[in-house]
């Protein structure tokens, strides 16, 4: 699962350097207000924004279907990760509703944490954690036995 997680990850990094190559060329700029002035106010750089933005979107909604409760499903059951990853997929299906809700609440809380110099991360990953394991004990059925 990290390995998969990781290359989601080099993926969106690819992407990127190729929409940056597309819409921006592949000259360096000089200096930072170069880029952000090429990047805001050229019509390259807002399409470069708007199209990044959504492919970052869908890999980060494909990742986040794929371990919605994989991660805890494989440390609480003796499965492949691939059943792990296609019951987290169908837990998705299944409660769309539960799963934006809690992908909100994820993003909302990192982004708090993060504000003090990523010190709230010690208390929130813990949090998260332990929410996630609660939530897929309620999500995930119990098989019979």
């Amino acid at each position: 699962m990290g390995l998969i997680t990781v290359l989601f990850f080099i993926a969106w990094i690819c992407l990127v350097r190729v929409l940056v190559v597309i819409f921006l060329g592949t000259h360096t700029f000089p200096s930072l207000d170069d880029f952000l002035v090429a990047l805001t106010l050229t019509s390259n750089g807002l399409l470069f924004l708007v199209l990044g933005h959504a492919v970052g979107a869908l890999l980060a909604i494909a990742l986040f279907s794929l371990t919605f409760v994989s991660f805890p499903l494989l440390l609480d059951r003796d499965i492949d990760v691939v059943t792990a990853l296609l019951t987290s997929v169908r837990a998705v299906i299944a409660s769309p509703g539960v799963a934006i809700g809690w992908a909100i609440i994820v993003v909302l809380l990192l982004i708090v944490a993060c504000l003090p110099f990523f010190l709230g991360l010690l208390v929130v990953l813990p949090v998260l954690g332990h929410t996630t394991w609660h939530l897929y004990r309620k999500i995930v059925p119990r098989s019979g036995g």
